[in-house]
């Protein structure tokens, strides 16, 4: 089963057995030693030669399931084998990593080509796994291909494993934690003119915002840029089309809501806990396929549930989640090796074309909806709702990169400007381009669109997306700037 959107999240159930791990160095020396994160990188385990093979010392030490990583101390030296897997840590020193299968992982049926010939029960160090029985010490070399099958066999246990690490920090911070310090939370009297309320997230420079019922004095919902694509649909069908923008002014966002739960209900409003789990944060945005959700504290002392003391705190995203995520794992990303992993061996993004002429069952092929300068604005807006996606990359008729054209860009057509200088129905993605770029330059110096390559590693493109206002990287190929994929934050969290 391929993993779905939520692949770091679902929690492995602990295996705290310990295996019997074989470790070999193959380099000579008169003293060897095993040092590793398993001996907290202070004790030393001592290798001893093997018999009829000089230059051959071995060691086996019972490490708990999972990744460890490790160096050799020859003769006072350290050293690092370069014939096995290995990452650089943080201080720019090369170490070498294992990743430990627990016995429940040894025993599972592989096919017929993979099965070990071996019945031993030590582990190997990765590279070793698979390979014809040798005298005890000694092994033979595995050929490139069984190599590469094995990495394929390994890439479950690596996600497996750091979903279990991400799952289980998760699970023990709460909502809370993303309250800043100090910070402003935007938020919309329902009695606002539309027309106003969207002008307001323009001039904030924000996707979306809480609404408050001053009749009922509660939050009771939120409106973001899919809610004023979602209007100005509705007025074209119903009105002139130079009447647009005057019929959001006559609406009130009360009087829009209650036009629109007459014809069908209401979403109901979805919010936090302060005192929720971030894992289960996660799972709630996903699920409700909102990027921000309010965090609300209900009540007072006497009563916990009283919706008339509701104290809106600050909102969360994924986006805050990752970046919560990826300060607390800044200084040992090195111990998860999934994230030193290209794009292109990973089951995660929409893929547009896969890389192997054999079919790459790891990624997801699915149509990715492009546009052009020339589509009429009207056309994007309708493929935004109908793909039920969250932007469309802008692309050349070679099919090369141009720009990006999101849902929340529609905002900016809620600035003072747009309203009298465009015609709506003629507009172009390019014409509305102009007013993007005009808002980008006025209110921020950061880029529209980030982009990575198929090589880039999911380190790269986690470090990325923790990045304030990043929701998608678009994957192009190098040399002709060629769309291949997007990966979001739905993606990877």
């Amino acid at each position: 089963r391929e993993p779905g959107p939520a692949m770091f999240l679902h929690q492995q159930a602990p295996t705290p057995q310990l295996i019997p791990t074989r470790f070999i160095w193959r380099y000579g020396g008169n003293q060897v030693f095993l040092c590793g994160s398993f001996t907290r990188w202070v004790d030393t385990v001592p290798m001893q030669t093997i018999e009829g093979s000089p230059g051959l010392y071995s060691c086996v030490v019972s490490l708990p399931p999972g990744y460890h990583q490790y160096k050799f101390i020859v003769d006072g030296e350290w050293r690092h084998d370069e014939a096995q897997a290995c990452l650089p840590d943080p201080m720019g020193n090369v170490n070498n990593w294992i990743f430990v299968k627990s016995v429940d992982a040894q025993n599972v049926q592989l096919p017929l080509n993979l099965a070990p010939l071996s019945t031993s029960k030590v582990n190997f160090v990765r590279g070793e796994e698979h390979k014809r029985s040798a005298p005890e010490g000694d092994t033979e070399m595995e050929t490139s291909s069984s190599a590469a099958e094995s990495s394929m066999l390994i890439i479950g246990d690596e996600v497996s494993f750091t979903r279990q690490k991400v799952a289980e920090f998760l699970s023990s911070h709460t909502v809370y934690e993303l309250v800043p310090d100090s910070g402003k939370v935007i938020v919309l009297d329902t009695q606002l003119r539309i027309q106003t309320a969207f002008h307001a997230l323009y001039e904030q420079g924000i996707p979306a915002a809480p609404l408050w019922d001053s009749v009922r004095r509660q939050i009771c919902g939120m409106i973001s840029a899919s809610d004023f694509i979602d209007a100005i649909n509705k007025i074209r069908l119903s009105s002139a089309k130079a009447q647009i923008f005057e019929e959001l002014e006559a609406h009130t966002i009360a009087t829009w809501r209650a036009r629109k739960a007459s014809q069908s209900p209401l979403k109901k409003l979805v919010w936090l806990s302060p005192e929720e789990n971030l894992k289960n944060a996660a799972l709630i945005c996903l699920e409700s396929n909102f990027s921000l959700i309010p965090i609300i504290a209900m009540g007072g002392k006497d009563n916990e549930n009283d919706k008339n003391d509701m104290r809106l705190l600050h909102l969360a995203s994924l986006s805050a989640i990752l970046s919560f995520l990826s300060r607390h794992f800044k200084s040992s990303m090195v111990a998860f090796p999934l994230l030193a992993r290209p794009l292109d061996s990973l089951p995660i993004g929409t893929w547009q074309v896969s890389k192997d002429k054999n079919g790459d069952k790891m990624q997801r092929i699915s149509k990715l909806h492009t546009i052009k300068p020339s589509t009429k604005l009207t056309d994007a807006l309708n493929l935004l709702l109908e793909a039920n996606v969250s932007s469309l990359p802008i692309v050349n008729d070679r099919g090369a990169l141009i720009d990006i054209y999101a849902r929340s860009d529609i905002i900016q057509l809620a600035s003072d400007s747009a309203y009298s200088a465009i015609s709506f129905e003629d507009a172009t993605v390019s014409d509305a381009l102009i007013f993007c770029h005009q808002s980008n330059n006025m209110k921020t110096k950061t880029a529209r669109v980030y982009v990575c390559t198929r090589q880039d590693s999911l380190r790269t493109v986690l470090e990325t997306l923790a990045l304030p206002g990043v929701r998608r990287i678009i994957v192009i190929e190098p040399e002709s700037k060629c769309v291949e994929g997007i990966v979001s934050l739905v993606d990877v969290v």
